[in-house]
């Protein structure tokens, strides 16, 4: 189950990439940096997706259709630009990756304990989790904000939408030791001591926000 679920993200961050890509949207940038980066990070994705789906078969389960995806949420956002507002679908390309990057990190920990009795899943996943970290910080960069997560902000330019990415990160308390208290002299402040740990999401948190945007 937790091999599927990190499967259907994969499936998600894959074909969203991919459209993107195809859109000409990442040409609003004059830098031409988000369209490398986004080739990259596609490149990842789609090399997740083949090693998460060979090994659910190695297993002898047969992985999790690829869903259809919505990423307008019907009609709510024009990421690809179909309407000829390209400076917003520009805006919204970079604020749906930013918000499938940290759902992905924060999913990717949630798993974590489902995979501990195998060895070789959990170090494949773990290897999966660390570059989608790398992914949710350079997206975060590219929109202009420091590459981790403030309490349960969700950052400039976010759709409230968003926001249950980010529920749950404001948590201070880290293996019972609450982390406000930490610091020499001074106390770490609230911003610092969420800033240096990340929350897990659950499955089922993880399915929610994933499923604002399948179809079937």
């Amino acid at each position: 189950d937790a091999l599927q679920l990190a499967l259907t993200l994969e499936y998600l961050e894959a074909s969203f990439y991919l459209q993107a890509l195809n859109s000409n949207v990442l040409d609003q940038d004059s830098t031409g940096m988000s369209n490398a980066i986004y080739e990259q990070i596609s490149m990842h994705e789609s090399a997740h997706v083949t090693l998460l789906e060979d090994t659910l078969v190695s297993l002898g389960e047969t992985p999790v259709a690829e869903p259809t995806f919505d990423f307008t949420v019907g009609g709510a956002f024009d990421p690809f630009n179909t309407q000829g507002d390209a400076a917003t679908s520009y805006a919204q390309l970079l604020a749906l990756a930013q918000a499938f990057e940290d759902t992905g990190v924060r999913a990717y920990k949630g798993q974590a304990g489902a995979l501990m009795g195998n060895d070789d899943l959990l170090t494949a996943a773990l290897q999966i989790h660390s570059v989608e970290a790398r992914h949710a910080s350079e997206i975060r960069r590219l929109r202009g904000l420091k590459g981790w997560i403030t309490q349960n902000q969700r950052g400039a330019g976010m759709p409230e939408a968003t926001q249950a990415v980010y529920n749950g990160e404001e948590n201070v308390n880290q293996a019972t030791i609450i982390t406000t208290d930490l610091g020499d002299g001074s106390p770490f402040t609230l911003d610092a001591a969420t800033e240096a740990y990340d929350e897990i999401l659950t499955g089922d948190e993880s399915v929610a926000i994933a499923s604002l945007f399948i179809v079937s």
